[in-house]
């Protein structure tokens, strides 16, 4: 991990401990594999306490204006910082953010077990599914 690398992980810890919303942090990505460049994005995964907001689409949008407010506090380019909601996330790609084991925040320990736990089971039941 380089300098830079550090900086942005430490700055977004902050920035997750700072947002009472964020339960749980990962990284999956480039940047988690260590196989990023200097032109990588950093990708982002949340589980969000509540689970579901007030409405549907603010539940569909949480995750698209966290990326937005945390990119500019960052200072990173447009484009540069993605951000998905772990409970509306494919299975695969759920599964491949908790398989990439880059945690970055957890507010609540149990939360982090419950979600991870439910991903690997539903991946375990898709592919017992797919198997015969």
């Amino acid at each position: 991990m380089t300098i830079e690398q550090s900086q942005y992980f430490l700055q977004l810890r902050a920035l997750a401990a700072s947002h009472p919303e964020v339960a749980v942090l990962w990284l999956y990505g480039s940047q988690a594999k260590g196989n990023a460049s200097k032109h990588s994005d950093w990708d982002l995964a949340v589980a969000f306490d509540p689970i579901k907001a007030e409405s549907v689409l603010d539940t569909r949008i949480r995750a698209e204006l966290l990326a937005m407010n945390w990119q500019r506090a960052l200072g990173l380019p447009e484009g540069k910082l993605s951000v998905v909601d772990i409970n509306l996330a494919p299975i695969p790609l759920a599964f491949g953010i908790i398989n990439a084991n880059k945690l970055i925040f957890s507010r609540d320990e149990g939360r982090r077990m419950q979600e991870e736990s439910r991903i690997m089971s539903q991946m375990e039941l898709d592919y017992l599914a797919q198997s015969q």
